[in-house]
């Protein structure tokens, strides 16, 4: 790809070796341009392995015996789209990075690819490749110092309860397909077996933590946390959503305060979450109110394959 030195190897995702390497990788790229990074090794190892990685095209680069890119490709939505993450140190880095889109999207057999980046050169090289930026996300933190450990008195009419089982586990998804209907990207319902799968297979998963929220016994909303970011002392919120003949009854706030009060309670330094720059329900709106900041800005592009 570049150099006399470089190899290409297929990523081994039962080599430990291998996924260190990957590890290794991202987590430096990460550092270098945004100067943290909340790769772990957990959670590449489960992108990496998880049910919708396309092993067949996740590649390890080395330079001599150190590790210097690499490239992971999930097929998402139901085989709609694919996501290639591209990492690449040193000092060819654009002509690695060039290297590894072209082959991400060679391995490509949806209707169209997907890449997120904070990354100037990345986004050079994406632009390059014939991606288009269509959407920026925002990476949010509220920082729960002085938040009660007891949960506040919900609105009128509303609770929460645990999912419990499989019925339970399909109106989880009911209710996400409602919640997020009219967000970009959503123009379809996710398969169930899919999207417990994926759900299982995400860093921290603890289903202890799946909310779903009712108002007089029907079921409204939902809320998701996992321990994904607990190496960085901070619960995650996964999923939020409230259907939309519920909305405007403070259940989203709720169960936002009741996410704050959980991460309390474990002990946490903060409660991360991402949201749409341009989410239809005033979501990011809502998360301000309650004491989230932006910390970092999250750039998608996509590029038509068909």
């Amino acid at each position: 790809m570049c150099g006399m030195r470089t190899r290409l190897l297929a990523l081994d995702v039962d080599d430990a070796s291998h996924l260190q390497a990957a590890y290794q990788v991202a987590r430096e790229c990460e550092m270098i341009n945004d100067g943290t990074s909340d790769v772990t090794l957990e959670s590449i190892t489960a992108q990496l392995t998880g049910p919708v990685a396309l092993r067949e095209a996740q590649t390890l680069v080395f330079d001599g015996q150190a590790p210097v890119g690499l490239l992971g490709v999930e097929n998402e939505v139901d085989g709609r789209e694919i996501f290639i993450d591209a990492y690449a140190l040193g000092p060819q880095r654009r002509e690695l990075l060039d290297g590894l889109l072209a082959r991400g999207l060679g391995h490509a057999r949806a209707v169209a690819a997907a890449t997120y980046t904070t990354d100037h050169e990345y986004a050079d090289a994406i632009v390059s490749a014939g991606f288009t930026r269509v959407r920026t996300y925002w990476r949010m933190i509220l920082v729960p110092e002085g938040w009660p450990r007891i949960e506040p008195q919900a609105p009128d009419h509303v609770t929460k309860r645990v999912v419990d089982g499989e019925s339970d586990q399909r109106l989880l998804l009911r209710l996400r397909n409602e919640s997020f209907a009219d967000h970009f990207g959503e123009t379809f319902e996710r398969n169930f077996e899919d999207y417990l799968a994926q759900l299982l297979a995400t860093e921290g998963c603890d289903p202890s933590r799946w909310w779903i929220a009712e108002c007089d016994g029907e079921p409204v909303g939902l809320c998701i946390l996992d321990d994904s970011k607990a190496e960085f002392d901070e619960s995650y919120v996964r999923t939020l959503g409230v259907v939309p003949s519920a909305r405007g009854r403070g259940i989203a706030r709720w169960l936002l305060q009741c996410a704050a009060a959980d991460a309390v309670v474990r002990g946490r330094e903060g409660l991360a979450l991402t949201v749409d720059g341009r989410n239809t329900t005033g979501a990011t709106r809502l998360y301000e109110s309650v004491g989230f900041h932006t910390r970092q800005q999250l750039d998608l592009y996509c590029y038509p394959l068909v």
